[in-house]
C-alpha cells in the first residue's frame, strides 16, 4: 500500500496562522511572508488533501467543515514538532557544555559515578568534570558560580541556594576486623570516650555530622589522628590505631574484603541527608554547563532522591 503524502509543515503553519489571524494579511504578518506566498501554501494544502479547507470572505477567512477539523490536529502536531526540535536543540548543545561538579568525599566518590554512569544510559550527553572537596568548600564553588551542582553531606550554611535531598545514610563506629567491637552488634555512645578516635580534618562533612550529634548526646572526642586523606583513616582504623565514625559507603569494600567492622553506635542520632546543591537564582547569566546541570538535577529528582514519590 502506497503511503499518504504528508502535508509540508510550511503549509500546516500558514493554514493555522490564517485560522488564528481571522485574514491572510495577518498570517502573513504572524509568519513574516508576504500575503501571496501564504495564500499558495494553504492553496498547495488543499490540494494535496483534495478539500476546500478555508472560505475566503470580504472580511477575512473562516475555516470549513472539514478546515475546522483539521485545525486541532494540525496545531497538535506543530506544537509537538516543535517541542521535539527544541528538546534535540537542547540535547545537542548539552554534547557541547561542560557541567562542572564539585561534590564532597562521599557523595563523589562512592555515589556520583554511578550516577553519571546510569544518567548517561537514559540518553543523556554531556561532558562532566568533578572536583573532590569538603562541604564548606563545595558550597562556596556553587554559590560563587565555579560549580553548576554540588554535592555535600551536611546542611551547613545553604543560604541562597536550592538543594535536593539525594539521599540518606547512618554514620557507623568503623573498627578493625581484629577489634574487641568488632565481635558486639552495637556499641554504646559512651564507650567511645577513652577510645582513640581517627578522623579528617575539621571541615569534613562527615566528622561535621558526627560531632554534632556527639555533642547533643553530651559526649566530646579529642581525636588521635586528623587526617586530610580518607584512604589514611581507613589504613589506620585497619592498622588497629583506633575507630573512626564514617559512611557504611566509605567502607563497604574493606569490609566485604574482610579488613574493617562496622558498628551501629546507640544513645545519639548519626542519620543524615545527602544534598545537591544549586544557585537558586534565576536573574544571572547561566554558565556553560546550565542545560546539562538542569538535565541532572531533574533526573536526580525523578529518579534518586528518596523524597521522589512523596
Amino acid at each position: 500500500m502506497q503511503r499518504p503524502i504528508l502535508p509540508s509543515t510550511h503549509d500546516l503553519e500558514a493554514f493555522v496562522a490564517a485560522i488564528e489571524a481571522g485574514t491572510m494579511g495577518g498570517a502573513a504578518e504572524a509568519l513574516d511572508l508576504t500575503q501571496s506566498a501564504v495564500t499558495k501554501r494553504i492553496a498547495r494544502l488543499e490540494a494535496q488533501l483534495g478539500v476546500v479547507l478555508l472560505e475566503r470572505g470580504r472580511y477575512g477567512v473562516r475555516p470549513t467543515g472539514p478546515g475546522g477539523a483539521l485545525y486541532p490536529e494540525a496545531r497538535r502536531a506543530l506544537e509537538t514538532l516543535r517541542s521535539a526540535t527544541e528538546l534535540l536543540r537542547a540535547e545537542r548543545s548539552a554534547r557541547h557544555e561542560t557541567l562542572r561538579i564539585t561534590a564532597s568525599h562521599t557523595v563523589g566518590e562512592y555515589l556520583l559515578p554511578d550516577w553519571l554512569a546510569t544518567h548517561r544510559r537514559t540518553g543523556a550527553a554531556f561532558h562532566a568534570t568533578m572536583r573532590i572537596a569538603n562541604s564548606p568548600a563545595v558550597l562556596e564553588a556553587v554559590r560563587e558560580g565555579d560549580a553548576d551542582l554540588g554535592f555535600v553531606e551536611h546542611g551547613g550554611d545553604a543560604t541562597g541556594l536550592e538543594t535536593l535531598v539525594v539521599g540518606r545514610d547512618e554514620l557507623v563506629a568503623v573498627v578493625s576486623a581484629q577489634h574487641r567491637w568488632a565481635s558486639r552488634t552495637t556499641i554504646a555512645v559512651k564507650e567511645l570516650v577513652g577510645e582513640p578516635y581517627i578522623t579528617r580534618e575539621p571541615a569534613s562533612g562527615t566528622r561535621t555530622v558526627a560531632e554534632d550529634a556527639l555533642a547533643k548526646a553530651g559526649v566530646r572526642l579529642e581525636p588521635a589522628l586528623e587526617a586530610q586523606s580518607l584512604e589514611t583513616v581507613k589504613r589506620s582504623v585497619a592498622g588497629g590505631g583506633g575507630f573512626s565514625l564514617l559512611s557504611p559507603l566509605a567502607v563497604a569494600h574493606e569490609v566485604d574484603a574482610g579488613s574493617l567492622a562496622t558498628r551501629r553506635v546507640r544513645g545519639v542520632d548519626l542519620r543524615r541527608e545527602l544534598r545537591a546543591v544549586r544557585r537558586r537564582t534565576r536573574t544571572t547569566v547561566p554558565g556553560a554547563g546550565a542545560e546539562p546541570a538542569r538535565q541532572l538535577w531533574r533526573w536526580l529528582a525523578a529518579e534518586v532522591s528518596p523524597t521522589a514519590g512523596d
